[in-house]
């Protein structure tokens, strides 16, 4: 087995202040919150905080926050919430799979859609979206980075912020928001769903209480969420210097490369498609180099289906590695990396 060396893929281990916390935190946060007994109440002043911390660097009131069990069900309960009888849903082409799934849903339904096209830089051509409308706006795109300017209609919005997390917080107003754990190496199956204190929002699944989500998040991973970002926060950051760093040498050094992430963007992620290469095979070449990356769609990359994201964008879609640089790369492993990258197209280029 390949030692990887460099792990340029989405997925990451799971903070290292979270993870010499773990089992604390399962054994601490078991009791049910929700009751009187002293380790629920106990338990309820951890989850308290965990909100507070939460609320100071999403910049919300921690009342307005919820949490989930399941990320994507956030997008449901964001964008459905919102909807009354009058809305059309505006979407953009470069939104994620959910978003789809939800507006096909309202679509069936009866509802009527405003499906937004994107230019050659991903950015959403927002047009003809009245203030009766809801509008999902993407923060940063999941695949390139790129970031989105603030809308402008008057619509409400449903701010998906899933890749964006705390390194780009929404420069807009908004009724509904969605983070995901993972965004600042948080554990999985841990969303925060904010849903402001002025929005006209309702419960959109079967319920007969006024509870505002199921509530079937696990406590214990709540509290590693939090511990990571705070933990994360705090680290120093050169993700900037490494991303030009690769964008410049693979500009330089490998011909026909198209690069659909800008330097402005969120510093972390990084699209780029090699003219006249498999996907599959380059992902296995530097694998063998003790390299992990990404290919495909950021919301599908386990079955390597192509990338609505750049077809939308009018860019090419065969060829197409994603990279996630982590807060902890080196600029050593980028440059290697670098190197193996140029020697793994020169070999596939010549099969």
């Amino acid at each position: 087995m390949v030692r990887i060396t460099g792990n340029f893929q989405q997925e990451r281990v799971l903070h290292p202040a979270s993870a010499s916390l773990l089992s604390e935190l399962f054994l601490k946060g078991w009791p049910d919150p929700s009751k009187l007994n002293n380790q629920s109440r106990q338990t309820a002043l951890l989850l308290q905080q965990a909100k507070e911390s939460f609320a100071k660097h999403l910049s919300v009131r921690a009342d307005e926050i919820e949490f989930l069990g399941e990320v994507d069900l956030g997008f449901q309960l964001g964008i459905q919430g919102l909807l009354s009888k009058e809305s059309r849903l505006a979407y953009s082409a470069i939104d994620r799979q959910k978003v789809f799934a939800v507006a096909a849903a309202e679509e069936k339904a009866g509802r009527s859609l405003n499906l937004l096209p994107v230019n050659d830089q991903g950015d959403i051509q927002e047009s003809l979206v009245s203030e009766n409308d809801l509008l999902v706006w993407q923060v940063a795109n999941g695949e390139t980075g790129n970031l989105q300017r603030s809308p402008t209609s008057k619509a409400q919005i449903f701010a998906d912020c899933t890749s964006s997390g705390i390194d780009h917080l929404p420069r807009f107003e908004y009724q509904s928001a969605l983070f995901d754990s993972t965004s600042w190496a948080g554990p999985a199956g841990v969303g925060v769903l904010v849903i402001k204190s002025s929005a006209k929002w309702r419960n959109p699944l079967p319920h007969n209480d006024l509870v505002r989500v199921p509530n079937s998040f696990s406590l214990p991973l709540v509290l590693a969420s939090a511990v990571a970002m705070e933990n994360y926060v705090t680290q120093s950051d050169i993700r900037l210097k490494l991303k030009k760093v690769i964008i410049d040498f693979i500009s330089n050094q490998i011909s026909d490369v198209d690069i659909a992430s800008n330097l402005d963007g969120l510093s972390k992620n990084l699209s780029v498609s090699i003219k006249g290469i498999e996907a599959d095979r380059l992902l296995l070449a530097l694998e063998d180099a003790g390299y992990a990356v990404d290919s495909g769609s950021a919301c599908k990359s386990a079955d390597m289906q192509p990338s609505h994201v750049l077809a939308a964008m009018g860019r090419p879609i065969t060829g197409n590695i994603r990279l996630t640089i982590h807060k902890e790369m080196t600029e050593e492993v980028v440059i290697d990396f670098c190197q193996a990258l140029k020697s793994s197209v020169a070999i596939l280029r010549k099969d």
